[in-house]
């Protein structure tokens, strides 16, 4: 009988530790990781809308992009995630600089020459007649003739017909951008890019870190790089979009952190039970009689 009391004891007490080491690892968050996801930062500025995660459960928002950011950017609804170690961004029908002024005059100067030279393709009986002058003046506007190309009728009046219906300051629009980091990698997706009027299909689906939407003459006006990662210790930050006008930040669009392990609370150790232990004897004074 003795045997079964001690071995229902011992059962007991380690059935207690495993609860109490489940419970601990449960409520300390140990495997863990934080992560956070905003819309847009402007110049700077803490990013909106914003959400962020310990890890223990998905957080989600999401919203417009904030009217003051203008002529920078416009348009785009926001969707954000945020969980363990894992965040997502999104941006769609995004128009990115469709004000900027400070555009330089041969670039100006070429893209009114091609708006002529549209407007003849327009006009004209035998579309395949333009197709050499269209060309020419394609190579008037800078970066424009690397990255778009008319080699046939269909072409010059597809080009053309986006030309006309677009404002010529309107540098680029995307349908969706995507951003989204787990742990430490990060990707970015786009669809329906399109550069100065142009369709970019090469741009569509996942990006290489660092990728310039803008052609390089267009540098020192304004950048816009896809994919910018950042590392900061145990916190990895994929921006979807980096806008810079006169080499500064102007704008972060769609960004994802994810970040390291949440740190675990120390478990407090459990107190012992000294209900069924035998109370210490106390020593009881008393005199003892002397016999002689």
């Amino acid at each position: 009988m003795r045997t079964s009391i001690k071995t229902t004891a011992v059962c007991t007490a380690l059935a207690t530790a495993a609860l109490l080491v489940v419970t601990a690892t449960t409520a300390s968050g140990e495997g863990q990781s934080g992560s956070s996801a905003f819309g847009v930062s402007a110049g700077g500025t803490p990013g909106q809308p914003a959400i962020e995660s310990d890890g223990s459960q998905e957080q989600t928002g999401g919203g417009q992009l904030p009217a003051q950011l203008g002529p920078l950017a416009s348009g785009g609804v926001l969707a954000l995630s945020a969980g363990n170690d894992r965040a997502t961004a999104a941006v769609t029908d995004l128009t990115l600089g469709s004000a900027v002024a400070q555009l330089p005059q041969e670039l100006k100067d070429g893209l009114a020459t091609l708006n002529q030279a549209c407007t003849a393709v327009e006009q004209a009986t035998d579309v395949n007649q333009v197709i050499d002058p269209l060309n020419a003046a394609l190579a008037q506007v800078p970066g424009v003739s690397e990255v778009v190309e008319v080699p046939t009728a269909e072409a010059a009046a597809a080009f053309c017909n986006g030309l006309l219906d677009t404002d010529l300051l309107s540098l680029a629009k995307v349908g969706t951008l995507q951003s989204e980091c787990t742990d430490m990698t990060g990707t970015v997706t786009l669809t329906d890019v399109e550069v100065l009027g142009a369709p970019q299909p090469l741009l569509v689906g996942q990006v290489a870190p660092e990728t310039q939407l803008l052609p390089p003459e267009l540098a020192a006006v304004a950048t816009i790089t896809l994919n910018h990662q950042v590392v900061d210790r145990e916190n990895f930050t994929v921006q979807g979009l980096r806008l810079e006008v006169g080499g500064q930040e102007v704008a972060v669009l769609a960004s994802a952190t994810c970040g390291g392990p949440i740190a675990a609370a120390p478990v407090a150790e459990p107190e012992e039970d000294t209900s069924n232990q035998a109370p210490v004897p106390t020593p009881v004074k008393t005199s003892v009689p002397v016999t002689g």
